[in-house]
């Protein structure tokens, strides 16, 4: 998989897609779309989704800390060496998707490369007042957090969030049929998000989206004719 390239930006798009996930077409089936992690926690009414954009240096290290809300994410480059207090610790490359769940010491966080840069994303799904992180002491070494656009889900109860990919042809589409909204990132290629009655909005590779009201009629668009496109989407029920 092609490694991001830009920082991650974002789009707010005026749309919820249904719990189906990726619905097929005649460009793209539903067999091109794969979950990568289902993470299950205590049902919460969540008012937003705070999303971070994270560039280590080689070799750095995470300080200790918790989540005072559940996160998931994405592993858009390099490795992570991952340890939840109480668990082995396991290695995220890119194309893993993580759960962080909450109160939990997460003991590890830290770039496994001591080359190479990594990039990763957490979606955190927060009530009033949560904080995005929670620090046991303030860290030593600056954090490069590239925060993107709240996304607001109006106190939506929330329990469970997957975590899926999708490779589109060139040329190829996903029809988008549900009534929960998704937030995702473009990993590959240049894709179209098309809303009936709405402005169609084009999303590049290394750009996060969001979709939190309910369409009649989504679809993501392979924008090129000629190469394929990747996109990661978080499903929130």
């Amino acid at each position: 998989m092609k490694t991001f390239n830009k920082a991650l930006q974002s789009v707010a798009v005026t749309a919820i897609l249904a719990t189906t996930a990726f619905g097929g077409s005649a460009n793209a089936s539903s067999e091109n779309a794969v979950k990568l992690l289902t993470a299950n926690f205590e049902p919460r009414e969540v008012v937003q989704v705070e999303v971070g954009d994270f560039h280590f240096l080689p070799g750095q290290v995470a300080p200790i800390h918790t989540h005072a809300a559940p996160a998931v994410g994405y592993v858009a480059k390099g490795s992570i060496i991952y340890q939840v207090e109480g668990e082995k610790p396991q290695v995220l490359r890119t194309g893993d998707a993580f759960f962080e769940p909450v109160d939990k010491r997460i003991l590890r966080f830290d770039n496994a490369s001591a080359t190479e840069e990594a990039i990763f994303l957490d979606f955190n799904l927060q009530q009033v007042g949560e904080p995005f992180i929670v620090f046991e002491k303030p860290p030593t070494e600056a954090i490069d957090r590239r925060t993107l656009p709240t996304i607001d889900l109006e106190d939506k109860i929330v329990d469970q969030v997957s975590v899926y990919t999708a490779d589109l042809i060139a040329g190829g589409e996903i029809l988008l049929e549900t009534s929960e909204p998704t937030m995702g990132v473009v990993a590959e290629g240049i894709v179209e998000i098309r809303v009936e009655g709405q402005k169609t909005l084009r999303v590049i590779a290394g750009s996060s989206f969001s979709i939190p009201s309910s369409p009649d009629k989504a679809t993501i668009v392979n924008a090129s004719s000629e190469v394929p496109a990747k996109v990661i989407t978080f499903l929130v029920n």
